[in-house]
């Protein structure tokens, strides 16, 4: 990646803020950012008024700005931002992140100056992200174009490209509280010049990145796009979420970021001939991000299933049939060990239904010695009130439901998906039981989306 112009962007040496405020608002609080995570000392910060902001003093015009910017951020009124880019072609500076809004989103004349932007852009060689968007996210530097909180900068594996600024923003405020951790973000706004296929790119060669997330309104350059995906698919996972399927969302796209959404069907094909795997929603793409970072390839299409619950076996075993699945058939050993355990009325069939028995935890280690299984989803649940006395007395999640996490390392090859419902503190506990090597979800039919995604990845090179 060396040399790569997006480098500029992502770990640039200098960078300035053209619009820098005082005033409460957008923007506000990145000096304030960059400041916390050392990077103010890095940066110039312009405002025709001068003075300081935390302490650093503030240039009265990009002209004093020194020589040798990698990156500018543009926070400045619309009608400001043809100039400013003028002025920063003449100082030199090749890659310009433009947050400010008011132009293809707004009609034709907006459209028409960001054209200008576009053609005055081009004269100077720059690379332009935006308008309308706040740019680009690295949490190995913590370095970011738009104030974010610091939970947010833990390092991590996923990728992010989403046209839109705020819901890229927002994302990184919820992925925490989800156990997902974001290496780098990039939003597009508008697209004025650098778009998803660039960053497909870019991501794809990134070794820290280990799955890509896309959220997309609208393409302006199908053909590109589409290889780009398949360059990225190559190398490890793309997950897309594309919005504009119906005439109400075409026509909230349209107004969002200018984007013209087009057929979806014809999406739906190409996405799936690069080799992405398209989410239907925003709650199974972030599911799908979590799995893709936990679980290895589904290699087969036999599932092993372990509930508590015969109804949410019973609504597992629909989804799974619906989506293509099968239920693996248990080996002669492991009916063995579990019938030396298990209760009479308990049904040796998959789903493997052990109520409330007691021998989760001995029937887990069983089926996780199984062979025939490709994958595994377990239903633990219980009513909270029937195990709180038992609680009250020192009883452990553990002593119900057995070490799961600890059991998860014999099957290190076969991808775990665990559905929990119920009482809050009951939820809490069971993942924390679980561990980070299995995927939780809240529904049995979000569990077999999963699993079709995991199953849809391509065989990637180690």
């Amino acid at each position: 990646m060396d040399e790569h112009i997006l480098n500029k962007f992502f770990e640039p040496e200098k960078v300035a803020l053209i619009g820098a405020t005082r005033t409460p608002g957008f923007g506000y609080g990145i000096p304030g950012f960059w400041k916390r995570h050392g990077w103010l000392e890095k940066a110039y910060l312009v405002n025709p008024k001068g003075g300081e902001i935390e302490g650093k003093a503030v240039l009265r015009s990009i002209s004093e700005l020194p020589d040798g910017i990698d990156l500018a951020v543009l926070m400045v009124p619309a009608k400001a931002v043809k100039g400013a880019i003028k002025e920063l072609g003449e100082k030199g500076v090749k890659a310009l992140v433009i947050e400010s809004a008011g132009f293809a989103e707004t009609g034709a004349e907006g459209k028409r100056e960001q054209e200008e932007i576009s053609k005055i852009a081009c004269q100077f060689g720059m690379r332009l992200l935006g308008p309308n968007c706040v740019g680009v996210v690295n949490t190995e530097l913590k370095f970011a174009t738009i104030e974010i909180m610091d939970q947010a900068l833990e390092k991590g594996e996923v990728g992010i490209i989403a046209q839109s600024g705020v819901f890229g923003n927002i994302l990184l405020d919820h992925l925490p509280a989800l156990g997902i951790r974001v290496s780098k973000v990039a939003t597009l706004g508008n697209k004025i010049d650098l778009d998803e296929a660039d960053f497909l790119e870019y991501f794809a060669q990134d070794p820290k990145i280990k799955v890509i997330l896309l959220y997309e309104e609208g393409i302006q350059d199908g053909r590109r796009l589409i290889a780009a995906l398949k360059y990225a698919t190559e190398k490890k996972p793309v997950l897309v979420l594309k919005s504009g399927r119906t005439e109400f969302g075409k026509r909230a796209t349209l107004s969002h970021t200018g984007s013209l959404s087009g057929e979806d069907l014809i999406y739906e094909g190409a996405f799936r001939q690069a080799g992405a795997i398209r989410a239907s929603n925003l709650q199974e793409l972030l599911y799908l991000a979590k799995a893709f970072t936990s679980q290895p390839r589904l290699k087969g299409k036999r599932i092993g299933v372990l509930t508590t619950s015969g109804s949410m076996g019973a609504m597992l075993s629909d989804a799974l049939f619906e989506m293509g699945f099968e239920l693996a058939e248990w080996s002669v050993g492991t009916l063995e060990k579990i019938k030396q355990v298990a209760p009479g009325w308990v049904n040796l069939k998959n789903p493997l239904d052990v109520g409330p028995s007691g021998i989760f935890g001995k029937a887990l280690d069983a089926l996780f010695s199984d062979p025939n299984p490709d994958g595994f989803v377990l239903i633990p649940v219980i009513p909270f009130a029937a195990i709180e006395p038992w609680r009250a007395i020192g009883f452990k999640m553990r002593d119900f439901f057995g070490e799961i996490s600890k059991l998860r390392e014999r099957v290190p090859d076969k991808p775990v998906i665990t559905v929990l419902l119920g009482y809050e503190q009951f939820e809490k506990e069971m993942e924390e039981l679980c561990g980070n090597a299995i995927t939780v979800v809240h529904s049995p039919e979000m569990a077999v989306r999963v699993l079709a995604g995991l199953s849809a990845q391509k065989r990637l090179a180690d």
